[in-house]
């Protein structure tokens, strides 16, 4: 059978497939496609509109604001016209996304509200502003009056730096029953009334600002929303999420935010970030993986009992997947050193990310303790320093603590349960070929009675003052390969 090589097929397939195909490419390239035969009266009929500034050569990303030199806000007229053109000649029935991402200001106008009155220089910049902002509502009922499933809106905000600037979100969006997913970044949404996205099953919020009672407003009119983000939003008051069909919650939390309350009988997993104090979780009896990761730096010299992390960590404690950050090692640690009880988990997988130094090695034995059942160990060490402070170390509460790193492990003179019974595999990536992360993985080794796989992927180069040191690299990787192994059939894989 002979092959034609210069034969077209992919013009020989049928509207519906080359509609699709183009609806896959970035608007710009699909709009491009009018210079071929084939294409030039299939691409209006995309079902995909994915409109970024950023598609046009040239732009320049860091919204320069130059209001003293310029007329009118610095908005990109070729990507202006660009979506005037693309909507005004769309002839899809349907359109499945409407992805915008646009760099917007609103610092004019939110100017003139502070200050309570009108500058009559302004009045170019305030009328562009608000045109601009009425011409992007126009947009997004085109796209809404299409069955619209997908809507993606981001305005980043360069030159404004206070979320009452933010694009006001238009009361339409949250009226759109064929939504299944909406996503928002840098909007306000200020509503008074219950939303109607009887579709919607996923709901992303970052960075937005949440007026009053909105939050109330728009869960409530979501009986299908599986996936919940809120990212860092502003929200003047305290937030319920009370929802009975979540499944997916991630939260990132501001400081001074006030008490979130967060009862979800049917979620699965919960990702939550930042000053996670504030939550009070209750009534999640499905949930089997959770995430805590609390970015601050550990202060050693100040002791605390840490009250509200252990009550937070108590509603988890029946998780089948629990990954933590390296400030909660630490304070396992201090609770360790201290002797004061942690919660314990019946985990079966725990990730743990560690900046590791010398102090996060009680905290992972007491987490091991309290791990009885735990199978797949999974740590990834970011960075690794030994605290060179030592006048903060001396008068700190950590002090009367202070013990020898390397001597450690060869103090633990009582079996570890999840050790002796359960761990099978253990997997740990990054910066490993350092002197304390080799000795805790021998111990590991001769103590994980049951223990299948131990799976290093690891730097390999150490650096010291004057540079890498490959060879003591070579020497780590020879010392786990001939340590003792308290399993038969533990094997050690070093990528």
């Amino acid at each position: 059978m002979s092959c034609n090589l210069n034969e077209d097929r992919i013009s020989g397939l049928p509207d519906v497939i080359l509609i699709h195909i183009l609806s896959l490419l970035p608007s710009k390239d699909a709009a491009n496609t009018i210079f071929i035969k084939r294409f030039y009266e299939l691409w209006p009929f995309i079902h995909t509109l994915n409109f970024d500034q950023c598609m046009f050569q040239g732009h320049y990303c860091a919204y320069c604001g130059r209001a003293s030199q310029a007329s009118c806000p610095d908005y990109d007229e070729r990507f202006l016209n660009f979506i005037r053109h693309v909507l005004l000649l769309n002839k899809s029935l349907n359109i499945g996304k409407f992805c915008l991402k646009f760099h917007f200001s609103l610092s004019h106008s939110f100017r003139q509200r502070e200050a309570g009155r009108i500058d009559t220089s302004q009045y170019d910049f305030l009328r562009s502003e608000k045109r601009m902002a009425n011409e992007i509502c126009t947009w997004i009922r085109f796209a809404l009056s299409k069955n619209l499933k997908v809507l993606d809106l981001f305005f980043s905000r360069h030159d404004t730096f206070r979320p009452q600037a933010y694009y006001d979100l238009p009361s339409c969006i949250l009226n759109s029953p064929h939504l299944v997913e909406l996503r928002l970044t840098f909007c306000k949404i200020d509503t008074k009334k219950k939303s109607e996205l009887k579709s919607l099953t996923t709901l992303s919020l970052n960075e937005v600002m949440i007026m009053d009672q909105s939050m109330d407003f728009i869960l409530s009119g979501c009986p299908m929303l599986e996936q919940l983000k809120l990212w860092f939003c502003y929200v003047q008051r305290r937030v319920i999420l009370v929802n009975s069909t979540l499944k997916t919650l991630v939260l990132g939390i501001r400081r001074c935010q006030t008490l979130i309350h967060v009862s979800c009988p049917t979620l699965l997993s919960l990702e939550i970030s930042g000053y996670v104090d504030v939550l009070d979780i209750a009534n999640v009896p499905s949930i089997a993986e959770v995430s805590v990761n609390r970015n601050l730096i550990f202060d050693y010299s100040e002791y605390k009992d840490y009250q509200e992390m252990r009550i937070l960590l108590q509603t988890i404690t029946g998780v089948k997947s629990l990954k933590l950050s390296s400030w909660f090692g630490l304070v396992f640690s201090s609770w360790q050193l201290t002797n004061l009880p942690s919660p314990t988990f019946s985990c079966k997988t725990l990730h743990l990310q560690l900046d590791f130094v010398k102090w996060h090695l009680p905290g992972i034995l007491n987490l091991l303790k309290h791990c009885p059942c735990l199978e797949n160990l999974i740590i990834k060490i970011t960075s690794y320093f030994v605290p060179t402070c030592q006048k903060t170390l001396s008068w700190s509460w950590s002090h009367p603590y202070k013990f020898d790193a390397d001597e450690y492990w060869n103090m633990v003179d009582t079996p570890v349960q999840c050790l002796t019974q359960h761990l099978k595999t253990v997997e740990i990536a990054g910066l490993v070929m350092e002197k304390q992360v080799i000795q805790f993985l021998e111990y590991l080794l001769g103590h994980s009675m049951v223990l299948k796989k131990m799976k290093i992927l690891a730097k390999k180069e150490i650096y010291g003052t004057n540079g890498p040191k490959y060879d003591k690299a070579h020497e780590y990787e020879e010392r786990l390969m001939k340590a003792p192994k308290a399993s038969a059939y533990a094997a050690v894989f070093l990528y």
